[in-house]
């Protein structure tokens, strides 16, 4: 019995250590101390420790409660400049005026500085922990503030020009082909931006741009090379944090964001390539948009043959001569004309001078490889960027295609199809990012390419020998007729088609047919072809012969496995059912 009240005597006196330990944490709060020391600075003696709280009204009934000058007590204060911090007058906002306009007395802290304005600890106050959504902005990064207040109708702030480069490098970098800010652009292509600092943080912000799949696994978004630049990173950054859809200013007046001049809205009426050339490098052209940025994504070769630009899409050296002036046109425009699955953004907002200001510009890069390259030296000018150093189908370029290039490594593929090389490589594949290169390259240096791909793949491997099949026709013998009914093959059957595909084939290639299947991104390199492509399926060279020997035998060097114990007549069903969504009549 003794000993259960000495066990219950500690324990008493463990809690009044513990209460008397707040008692004197709540006493000695940091805010009493720095106010104390903020008087003795200023030799006042007679003074009051209080908790010193600014009220804001903000839209919708809301309040916004700021008791951070509880320690920032002296930034109103000019003679406090000198002080050290958190006791120091705040710098001025505003460069070369007289009287700052900002009252910080009026519109605390948290307005511009973000934070917990409720809290009077430091690292509460700074919401510098877990789970809080709105950390301290510190320094420059306060900027991304002043759209809650200012709506910037001249196209500048005092102030704010981190934030003002932000949004240039948002233009410059092409960010706006594929991300909407409402009255900065209009796609559709990537997730809007224009609540984007109302919903993540700032360190969010600058991850997803370092990292993009930091963030979003699957994600699209290219790892551009100018991420490794902190300056661009954090004013691109701090300008998309500024992106808020929730204003101090609530007269329904101010737009989000910047509103460009009515002065800027003029359209480019002629087209040059100068123009074209300031276009793709995102420089500004007079009379026209503040656009532009091609060579964020896309390299070219000057006549020295020295490549520059992105290392996101593919070189553009041979666009014009490649693709031709309508084609590359139409891709500008909308890339998913002529490849479904392109990532490329859709450059709407264009006019045709400024379309044709790029086009003329590409049409300026004539550089042409030495003659007498070997195949080696073709292929690391010409393939690289998509089939990779390896010819393992993953160049620098090759993750923002759709359909990826061809891994040469796979010796089955090289030996099965070899006979469809010097085509592919001469006239291109539609429907992919393969151009024709038959006016950039001789009979003989395709051939050079060919033997070069064949040393590099078939080496020390065994041959691969394809089954050779006919495709049958209408009225010829079931051949998986085993109790020899005498069933006879019909002409295909796209509703029957679409039953099997569906039971068949929609786990690589999707209910669909697009290629987006369940087991899709599962598979190994390449991935499954998307037979809503017109383009690719509506090639000479695609007939109803190939597909039926795909579908049969399977596609050499792929994840494509035969489908051998089909009967005949499915497989003809299947392929009508392909024809149905790919005709060129077909809606």
């Amino acid at each position: 019995m003794l000993k259960d009240y000495r066990i219950m005597l500690v324990l008493a006196f463990a809690g009044l250590v513990f209460f008397g330990m707040s008692l004197l944490k709540e006493i000695n709060l940091s805010f009493a101390s720095h106010q104390k020391a903020y008087y003795k600075e200023l030799g006042i003696e007679d003074f009051y420790v209080e908790i010193k709280q600014v009220n804001i009204n903000a839209p919708g009934g809301g309040m916004v409660v700021d008791r951070c000058q509880s320690c920032h007590i002296g930034a109103s204060n000019p003679d406090a400049l000198n002080f050290d911090q958190p006791l120091a007058m705040h710098p001025p906002i505003v460069p070369g005026v007289e009287n700052d306009p900002h009252e910080f007395g009026k519109i605390g802290c948290v307005v511009c500085h973000d934070g917990n304005g409720r809290a009077l600890e430091k690292d509460d106050a700074h919401g510098e922990y877990h789970g809080w959504p709105f950390p301290l902005l510190a320094g420059e990064l306060a900027q991304a503030n002043c759209n809650r207040c200012h709506t910037m109708e001249s196209g500048s702030l005092a102030g704010a020009e981190h934030y003002e480069k932000g949004r240039e490098l948002f233009l410059e970098k092409a960010c706006w082909g594929c991300h909407t800010i409402a009255g900065i652009s209009s796609s559709s292509q990537a997730p809007e931006l224009s609540n984007a600092g109302g919903k993540f943080s700032y360190e969010y912000l600058v991850e997803s741009m370092v990292d993009p799949a930091a963030n979003v696994a699957n994600s699209k978004m290219p790892k551009f090379d100018w991420v490794d630049d902190a300056e661009t990173v954090a004013a691109l950054a701090t300008y998309l944090k500024g992106q808020q859809k929730n204003r101090l200013r609530s007269d329904g007046q101010a737009p989000i964001g910047y509103s460009k001049p009515a002065s800027e809205e003029q359209r480019l009426s002629e087209a040059s390539a100068a123009a074209g050339r300031s276009l793709f490098a995102g420089v500004p052209v007079a009379g026209s948009l503040d656009r532009g940025g091609c060579i964020n994504c896309h390299s070219f070769r000057n006549g020295n043959g020295v490549l520059s630009g992105g290392s996101v899409g593919p070189e553009l050296t041979y666009a014009i001569r490649a693709r031709g002036k309508e084609y590359v046109e139409d891709h500008i425009r909308n890339a998913r004309v002529h490849v479904p699955d392109s990532i490329m953004p859709t450059f709407k907002d264009y006019n045709d001078a400024e379309i044709e200001s790029l086009v003329k510009f590409l049409e300026t890069l004539d550089y042409n490889p030495a003659a007498g390259l070997p195949g080696d030296k073709l292929f690391e000018m010409f393939c690289t960027s998509c089939h990779g150093e390896e010819l393992d189908g993953r160049g620098r370029v090759s993750s923002m295609l759709d359909p990826l290039p061809r891994d040469f490594n796979r010796y089955q593929f090289v030996d099965t199809y070899e006979d469809r090389f010097a085509e592919s490589i001469s006239e291109g594949v539609n429907g992919t990012a393969m151009p024709a290169w038959n006016k950039i390259l001789s009979k003989e240096q395709i051939a050079s390419l060919i033997d070069y791909i064949k040393t590099q793949s078939l080496t020390g491997d065994k041959p691969f020998t394809r089954i050779k099949v006919e495709l049958p026709k209408t009225g010829d013998p079931e051949r998986m007729d085993y109790k020899e009914k005498g069933i006879e093959l019909a002409i295909g059957d796209p509703i029957e088609g679409l039953a099997a595909f569906q039971k068949h084939c929609t786990s690589c290639h999707g209910k669909l047919a697009n290629g987006k299947g369940p087991n899709a991104y599962l598979l190994e390199h390449p991935l499954p072809r998307n037979l809503l492509n017109k383009e690719f399926l509506n090639q000479t060279t695609m007939s109803d012969e190939r597909l039926y020997q795909s579908i049969l035998l399977g596609v050499a060097g792929t994840p494509m496995p035969a489908h051998d114990h089909l009967k005949d007549q499915t497989l003809l069903d299947l392929i009508a059912f392909i024809r149905a969504n790919t005709t060129e009549e077909a809606k």
